[in-house]
């Protein structure tokens, strides 16, 4: 046949065809493919030709001579699915003409806009042709659909999905050398589409001078900025390399402040507000907290220019609320949590005015589950878990119904694991750790079905390396340490390629880091040596990370977690003054953060840091230095617990009040952590008489 494909598709979609024809005319199919058998014999180099001439199209009611002929001699047919080509007659008249022929297995759907699980709404985008019975009464066969959505598969692997129909194999077949082949173009595109952006700006700073030109040199410096921004931010997303952007988004930042206020129209508002988003979110990811919070607040301030412009389009509501949130999550990053509660309150008071506008619209639909999620986040933080779990709970059952829905979505599929590793931490801060193992293994198992569907996505690996972190700390509070082990060696390897792929990625080089500490912490409750060399190379680590961020509180929580475990080590050794300079160092990173702010990580770790100066000091001889240890550590454990000490504070209260001599009150504790299936990784020790002396 002359061609492989026919595009059908409505006039208001002809950006999209035109992006499609493109990419598929100038597809090369992976050299490992081709010869190999496919549907329709060897698979060849190219695809072939494509055609998509609408210009046959008569006035009257009925497809040309001309139309009909190419459908005939089309091997293909491939529909662009949005509203506007479910309702065009000419899409519906071309998709009945080519089922006539005795080829509706050969239609392919490409869906672009709408919803393809709804069939009887504004938002249904599958033409009703498609659905039609076939001639003998049976119903057509339900045609291979890709999902160009950024809520669904998103635009390019969407794409591949339907090179594999064309060609007659599966995505699993094309996909892996798919990946393969585009990791190794990424970096020459990508320093490609540097000196264009650099060619760009310099032609707009020119088109500056030479104001007759301005506006032209402006729309083609944007369109730039669009692409590096967008779509390439997203394609080096997947595969980790966000290093490649930082001198784009500078370059990016530069040619913004540059701009005259008279040249800001809505069109240059929107493309800077959407940069700046992504420039803060790579900023967060390097841990420079305060330029991450710079870039949200001046897309912040132009996405609400926007929404007052026009304040009955969702999409400007849609985008400031996105400002909104991160400018919360980086108030919550920095222990500002009364700052975070405000800006979390404001996205969620967006999101439920934004699904209100339109509730057909379901990526608003989901402001409303994530308005949830962040209030939770922030009660789980204060100590406040029942709070917490209620509004995660909430939120997960919106999930588990779209989910039923959309079953291959793998974003909502992703978010809903995320949901549940939230229920475990909560669950297990609560004393219920059998709930939050099973919930942090259903995490790992959701995770491991996107990273099979989608083995190029760093996204996926990244999740997968905390979801391994946290279900080997809940194994090892119930005893299971060999799991546990097993689960932190799956871990940390993952851990360390990902470090080694973006050095300046400050959490990656932090996760490397954890997973050390958790190994280190594993080590000696199994008594290996191991555990110095383990523990002195996550202080390492994360004294570089903390170098970089040190506004952080994970990251100099984390340090001084490591501390506490190598003072641990030392005591065991009988080596008092290492013991303490270890906890010294210890105290002076979170004794600021403490003063600043109040939560409950902060507060165990820092309970640890005075029981275990207690231990330094007793070990010294300095039996009045320990009792003052010792009752700070009390004191801080009891301070806000309410009727009943919460779970997490438990296991320190325990070995506090044992020093302390009270033996009566911590057996009543310790028989709340066996009731709970609790099993101390470091044994109890015995009760001590120099609370007596």
């Amino acid at each position: 046949m002359r061609y492989r494909a026919f595009l059908s598709y409505s006039h208001t979609d002809e950006r999209w065809a035109r992006w499609l024809l493109r990419r598929l005319e100038s597809y090369r199919v992976p050299r490992s493919l081709v010869g190999t058998p496919g549907r329709d014999g060897p698979i060849p180099e190219r695809l072939g030709r494509f055609c998509r001439d609408r210009d046959a199209l008569p006035s009257a009611g009925d497809l040309s001579a001309a139309i009909k002929a190419t459908l005939d001699d089309s091997a293909a047919l491939v529909v662009v699915c949005s509203p506007a080509a479910a309702r065009s007659r000419w899409v519906n008249a071309e998709i009945s003409a080519f089922r006539s022929t005795g080829r509706g297995d050969r239609i392919l759907c490409f869906v672009v806009d709408g919803d393809p699980e709804v069939r009887d709404s504004d938002r249904a985008c599958i033409p009703p042709a498609l659905l039609q019975p076939e001639d003998g009464g049976a119903m057509p066969r339900e045609p291979l659909a890709a999902d160009a959505r950024r809520a669904a598969d998103g635009r390019e692997r969407a794409f591949v999905k339907l090179v594999a129909g064309l060609l007659g194999i599966s995505y699993d077949t094309l996909a892996p050398r798919e990946a393969h082949r585009r990791h190794q173009r990424l970096a020459l595109i990508t320093t490609a589409a540097l000196s264009g952006m650099l060619v760009a700006l310099a032609l707009a700073a020119s088109a500056y001078i030479a104001r007759n030109d301005a506006q032209r040199r402006q729309l083609q410096t944007e369109d730039m900025l669009e692409f590096m921004l967008g779509d390439l931010r997203e394609k080096l997303s997947t595969v980790g390399r966000l290093d490649l952007m930082r001198v784009v988004d500078d370059k990016s930042t530069a040619y913004f402040a540059a701009l005259d206020p008279h040249d800001l129209t809505d069109r240059t508002l929107e493309t800077q507000a959407r940069s700046l988003i992504g420039i803060g979110q790579v900023r967060l990811d390097e841990g420079h907290l305060e330029a991450a919070m710079v870039a949200f607040r001046e897309a912040h301030a132009r996405s609400t220019a926007l929404y007052q412009r026009q304040p009955d389009d969702g999409q400007r509501l849609f985008d400031r609320a996105q400002a909104e949130y991160w400018i919360g999550l980086v108030a919550l990053t920095k222990g500002e949590y009364a700052e975070a509660g405000v800006w979390f309150r404001k996205y969620r008071d967006s999101g439920v005015a934004l699904a209100a506008m339109d509730r057909a619209n379901f990526d608003w639909q989901k402001e409303v589950a994530w308005g949830r999620h962040n209030l939770a986040v922030l009660d789980e933080r204060l100590g406040r878990y029942e709070e917490a779990e209620r509004e995660m709970r909430s939120k997960r059952e919106l999930y588990r119904e779209w989910l039923l829905r959309r079953p291959q979505d793998l974003a909502l599929r992703s978010e809903d694991a995320d949901t549940a590793s939230w229920l475990g931490s909560i669950s297990a801060r609560q004393g219920k750790l059998a709930d939050a193992e099973a919930l942090f293994a259903e995490q790992l198992a959701e995770l491991g079905r996107n990273a099979a569907d989608d083995p190029g996505n760093a996204k996926w690996k990244e999740d997968q390396i905390d979801a391994l972190i946290l279900q080997a700390g809940a194994q090892a509070v119930r005893g299971r340490l060999a799991e546990a082990r097993a689960s932190i060696g799956a871990a940390r390897p993952r851990a360390d390629a990902l470090a080694r792929q973006d050095r300046a990625n400050n959490t990656w080089q932090v996760t490397a880091g954890v997973c050390r500490w958790w190994q280190a912490q594993l080590a000696a409750a199994a008594r290996d040596p191991l555990a110095d060399e383990l523990a002195a190379e996550a202080a390492t680590i994360l004294a570089g990370a903390l170098a970089v961020d040190p506004k952080s509180e994970r990251v100099l929580r984390s340090l001084a977690q490591v501390r506490n475990l190598q003072a641990q080590r030392a005591l065991l050794r009988g080596d008092s003054a290492l013991a303490r300079s270890q906890l010294a160092a210890a105290a002076a990173l979170l004794d600021p953060a403490w003063n600043a702010r109040h939560n409950e990580t902060l507060r165990l770790v820092l309970a640890s840091t005075r029981l275990l100066a207690g231990e330094a000091a007793q070990l010294a001889g300095d039996r009045d230095g320990a009792l003052v240890s010792w009752h700070q550590a009390e004191q801080l454990l009891i301070a806000d617990a309410g009727t009943a000490l919460p779970f997490e504070r438990l296991d320190p209260m325990v070995r506090t009040l044992s020093h302390l001599g009270r033996a009566e009150e911590a057996q009543a504790l310790r028989r709340r952590l066996a009731a709970a299936g609790y099993v101390p990784m470091q044994g109890f020790p015995a009760v001590g008489r120099i609370a007596a002396r």
